[in-house]
């Protein structure tokens, strides 16, 4: 596959160059500074596209072989078993620190708590942890109903889903 991407980046150049050129000939002046020979050679110029292109090339073929070397190919590891469900392992990779901890939290204590309680328990103030429960509830990650005073949090059931 590698080698393909080789092939076509040297296939592109060499066509790059070749329109370069086809350009630069066709659409320059006839009595253009470097004519020579009765207007029949090759003006010097147009030589520029042929020694560009290709040496842009293999600068960036030199490049291409130096950042990504050949890598031994690996079958991926398998997934450690954690024991927590997959959707739910696959959500805490992405959450930010304070939403991890409070997903924690709430994963420790059955998946329903008291947003009082989740504020008290994580020392965060009361406006911390509305503003991270908002952004979890917009992401769909737990669910808030309206208990006394307070906030009942649940966590969504999709995140205990096992495929």
């Amino acid at each position: 596959m590698r080698m393909q991407i080789i092939l076509y980046l040297l296939l592109l150049s060499i066509l790059a160059g070749a329109g370069a050129y086809a350009l630069v000939y066709f659409f320059a002046p006839a009595e253009s500074p470097g004519r020579g020979l009765g207007g029949t050679a090759i003006q010097r110029y147009l030589l520029i596209p042929i020694a560009v292109v290709p040496a842009t090339f293999l600068i960036g073929l030199t490049a291409y072989l130096a950042l990504f070397p050949d890598i031994a190919q690996r079958h991926p590891a398998t997934p450690e078993p954690t024991g927590e469900p997959q959707p739910l392992a696959a959500v805490m990779k992405v959450l930010k620190e304070d939403e991890r901890k409070v997903v924690e939290l709430l994963v420790s204590s059955g998946g329903r708590m008291l947003q009082r309680d989740i504020a008290r328990q994580t020392g965060f103030t009361r406006v911390k942890t509305h503003r991270i429960l908002f952004r979890l509830a917009g992401r769909g990650i737990i669910t808030a109903t309206k208990y006394y005073n307070t906030y009942e949090i649940t966590l969504a059931d999709w995140l205990f889903q096992k495929k």
